[in-house]
């Protein structure tokens, strides 16, 4: 809600960046070709004139934005606090530095001054920060003088309601200032104004005030449907803003979202994770990361394809049925680890400590999890990421489901080769409900910052572990 009040807001402030950019780029110019020189820093191996850096000038817009944007930059929330303001930029800037560095070392007909291009590095984040602040001393200047106030009202002051509360108290520079609470249940609630039934009333004294409400938030459980609609119906006869806040706290929602049909507004409470700019990038990165990986180890590879083959007749990769995302089922490859057909007798097995199945070179690859890496072909292919929820046999799913609270939810998003659960120890034979409790922190949590935090955590110390059998 808060996301579509600054929307706005955020695309002005895109447009402002981009100027930002301009201005950085010309300054970093004017810095190193004109200042410099001019105090006997710096001499110039060749002058350029302006003209021709800035003929490079929309695609470094084009880059430095894109960089802004999948950086997380723009989601409203960052521009309440400075220090994850400052952080994200920094963080935006070095990535966009970089890729626009890279981007222009391909084009030989032109010598790029590198101490321009740490220039453009340093001045762009001092602006972007200073144009920040300078919004928000703004904006928060003149709440003090009581203008661009949203007055709100909120109906509920519950768990749900106190939240809300809290919530638009950090976002200050938004403006929305809480009068209160009603609620029908006696509290000790600050700011408890009176019941649901005074609503009209206390809405015309606060316009008689000259202070008027424009916003009224219901934030009353379902189970209150029916003063619901007459609180709706009552709020028709008044011009304040009404906005209704479900209690969806006590239901596990997984990838929520709000769409309608036909003008009937859905909510998403368990679906698959949405394809959006951010779910594109992921896959990108799963294939060039694959890709690399898989071109680096390839001796590796071969060697252990040696080894399998050696240790026991039959082939060298296996392809086991497993289930991924929204169920589809789909061979996810290893390196063959048992002997062929070892299965037949024994049924499908849960790995564990003291099994005797593995051949020794088997053994050995499942102790240091090498037996895995042919997944990163699963990436490539779209069956997998490298980093989700570790799929499951079909045959085991059966098993969990009815018994493990939540197992399904799992499959909403795309299985991985290393995930949350399993950087945390909770992978082979371990509890399958702290299991479920941490691939579920994953998708509700998710983002790319997370998967990177994950991939570096299966480096160092994802491969060899205590209960890999």
């Amino acid at each position: 809600m808060l996301q579509e009040q600054s929307r706005l807001f955020q695309r002005l402030l895109f447009f402002a960046d981009a100027v930002v950019i301009v201005v950085s780029w010309i300054l970093a110019y004017y810095t190193r070709f004109e200042i410099f020189p001019a105090v006997g820093l710096f001499p110039l191996p060749e002058w350029l004139p302006l003209a021709r850096y800035m003929t490079f000038m929309p695609w470094v817009i084009i880059i430095s934005m894109m960089v802004f944007w999948a950086s997380g930059l723009y989601v409203p929330d960052r521009a309440q606090r400075l220090s994850t303001l400052v952080y994200t930029v920094a963080k935006a800037i070095v990535l966009g530095v970089l890729i626009v560095a890279a981007s222009l070392s391909f084009y030989r007909a032109l010598y790029f001054s590198r101490l321009h291009m740490l220039l453009f590095g340093m001045y762009t984040p001092i602006l972007l920060v200073a144009l920040r602040v300078a919004i928000l001393a703004f904006l928060r200047n003149g709440r003090k003088q009581g203008k661009y106030l949203r007055r709100v009202l909120i109906i509920g002051a519950g768990s749900v309601g106190q939240r809300l509360k809290e919530s638009f108290s950090q976002f200050p520079w938004m403006g929305f200032d809480t009068v209160g609470f009603l609620d029908d249940s006696p509290s000790e609630t600050e700011n408890l104004l009176g019941s649901t039934s005074e609503l009209v009333s206390i809405l015309d004294q606060f316009e008689k005030a000259g202070t008027p409400i424009q916003y009224v938030y219901i934030a009353l459980p379902f189970s209150a449907m029916e003063r619901i609609v007459k609180l709706s119906d009552e709020l028709s006869t008044r011009l304040a803003h009404v906005c209704l806040v479900p209690d969806l706290f006590q239901l596990d929602i997984v990838n929520s979202r709000v769409t309608d049909i036909g003008g009937l507004p859905v909510i998403h409470m368990i679906d698959e994770a949405p394809l959006d700019f951010r779910r594109a990038v992921k896959r990108i990165i799963d294939i060039a990361f694959s890709f690399l990986f898989l071109t680096v180890i390839s001796p590796l590879l071969l060697i252990i394809g040696i080894a399998v083959k050696f240790s026991s007749p039959g082939p060298v990769f296996y392809r086991q049925e497993r289930m991924g995302l929204n169920g589809l089922h789909f061979g996810m490859m290893k390196f063959r680890s048992m002997p062929v057909n070892v299965e037949n007798t024994s049924g499908a097995v849960w790995a564990s400590s003291g099994e005797n199945r593995a051949t020794k070179v088997g053994a050995f690859l499942r102790r240091t999890s090498l037996d895995e890496l042919p997944q990163f072909i699963n990436v490539l292919k779209g069956d997998m990421s490298v980093v989700g929820p570790r799929p499951e046999r079909p045959v085991f799913i059966d098993e969990f489901k009815n018994k493990v609270p939540k197992y399904m939810l799992r499959h909403k998003m795309k299985a991985g080769i290393t995930g949350w659960a399993q950087v945390n120890g909770w992978r082979g034979d371990t509890s399958i409900e702290k299991r479920i409790e941490f691939d579920l922190y994953y998708i509700q949590n998710w983002s790319l910052r997370l998967d990177l935090k994950i991939m570096l955590m299966t480096l160092w110390s994802g491969f060899i572990h205590e209960n890999a059998y």
